[in-house]
């Protein structure tokens, strides 16, 4: 890696003095560089740049990237990175040099290929790295609501079930890079403490007057006894580096709630006065 920074730095200077640099080696026009990659960012301090670099009189990393073969070593999409590197010279890899200015724009200074010892790719965003930043991501929980109200419900009655659920959207820092997760919720499973349950894509709502029953969300207890009414929530995100385009995350992410005390009784006619 002391190689490729000492060779970063190099470039950097012939970017700053002639344009763009080049490599020896026929490019793929296709393959080009991979904006999933995230490398080791070389500050340069206050700089007055070249009309190859993103911009001037401030703070710029220059950051290296493999420029990587598409599709090579794994099927599709199966993970933002590179499957093989490009190559260039005698016996080099191809890499591009881009300059991250301090106001986040991103601009390509060059390419280089480097010939001497073996560097190695950068780090890249692999749908596992992904999926375990969007896990550590902290999710709200969601709270059980239930009607009617008290704790108690009736045998054979529509007990309505709720729980509060927002979308929102978070960023992270991650291998170098500003990664935006946007999280919503996708389905609840609700638990009715009389062994079986439930899944609704719908949170449900509390109960109005205005409401026909069919708006909420319901389950009719057939028999009586103390149950413990449980939910988990399943949360799923999409994923972008910048403002790149959207990707979905390959997982999810499932959190348990509060379980809440819940008393089924039954209903029986009782004869208070008579005339």
């Amino acid at each position: 890696m002391k190689a490729l920074l000492s060779a970063a730095l190099s470039i950097l200077i012939f970017v700053l003095s002639s344009g763009p640099a080049t490599a020896s080696g026929e490019i793929d026009a296709e393959a080009g560089a991979n904006e999933f990659n995230a490398g080791l960012g070389i500050s340069t301090g206050p700089t007055s740049t070249s009309s190859t670099s993103p911009t001037s009189s401030q703070d710029i990393d220059w950051v290296p990237e493999p420029i990587c073969v598409r599709g090579e070593g794994t099927p599709g999409d199966a993970y933002y990175g590179c499957g093989s590197q490009m190559t260039c010279g005698e016996n080099g890899l191809l890499f591009n040099i881009w300059g991250v200015s301090a106001d986040g724009s991103v601009e390509l200074g060059g390419t280089y290929c480097e010939e001497s010892g073996s560097p190695q790719p950068a780090d890249v965003l692999t749908p596992g790295r992904i999926l375990e930043a969007f896990r550590r991501i902290p999710v709200p929980e969601s709270p059980i609501g239930v009607n009617p109200v008290g704790g108690r419900t009736l045998v054979n009655l529509d007990t309505i079930l709720h729980t509060e659920a927002e979308p929102f959207t978070e960023t992270v820092q991650l291998l170098g890079r500003s990664v935006t997760f946007d999280i919503e919720p996708s389905q609840f499973t609700w638990s009715t403490g009389q062994g079986d349950g439930f899944t609704t894509s719908d949170p449900g709502q509390p109960y109005r007057e205005s409401l026909p029953m069919s708006a909420y969300v319901t389950h009719r207890y057939l028999k009586a006894g103390d149950v413990q009414l449980g939910l988990q929530t399943t949360w799923t995100a999409r994923w972008r580096v910048g403002d790149g385009p959207w990707r979905p995350v390959d997982g999810v992410v499932t959190i348990d709630s509060d379980p809440v005390p819940l008393e089924v009784v039954t209903a029986r006619p009782q004869l208070v006065t008579y005339d």
